[in-house]
């Protein structure tokens, strides 16, 4: 059994990363969103164009994890990139965006681990701020911020087609 690993995502894992993010998307919020508006969503946002825009972006970071051989989550991180809420957080400041384990690797660690690394990444780059947003009803998430450290500063508004939630922005200073 090898140990989970943590690495920079490069343009060869591209297809592999569009892949994480479209069937963790899923997994988490299938029975949340209508469906045509889940796959319209997954079609435009999750597939590989998309992700290789981001992936592009000045700033941004994205990181695979790999356990026993296999794709099994992903981060992606904005480094100097404050709310869109309108507050002002000690800088610099870094969003860890996304931070998704798929179901199958569940109680593991594995997102600690993402986590870990994400901080580390905040570290390395003198990052005073760490923040987040997290939907309102994502009680398993919530819960893990809270026991990291994070506390809720605000929200904002995340649409998937036409239903709009609220997402709690949570940060933790470095």
């Amino acid at each position: 059994m090898t140990e989970p690993s943590v690495i920079r995502a490069q343009e060869a894992d591209l297809p592999a990363l569009a892949m994480l993010e479209a069937r963790t998307f899923r997994e988490t919020f299938s029975d949340v969103y209508n469906a045509q508006d889940l796959e319209e969503f997954l079609s435009t946002k999750k597939n590989l164009p998309a992700i290789t825009a981001e992936w592009s972006s000045p700033g941004t970071q994205y990181f695979i994890l790999r356990h026993e051989g296999q794709e099994a989550g992903f981060i992606k991180l904005n480094l100097h990139r404050q709310p869109d809420n309108g507050t002002l957080l000690p800088e610099p400041v870094m969003e860890l965006e996304k931070i998704y384990v798929l179901g199958a690797y569940f109680g593991k660690g594995l997102g600690k681990i993402l986590m870990e690394h994400a901080i580390a990444v905040a570290r390395e780059n003198f990052v005073r701020t760490i923040w987040l947003g997290v939907w309102e009803h994502n009680l398993r998430a919530l819960a893990f911020y809270k026991k990291e450290g994070f506390s809720q500063f605000g929200e904002h508004q995340f649409s998937v087609g036409r239903q709009t939630d609220r997402d709690l922005l949570l940060a933790k200073v470095l």
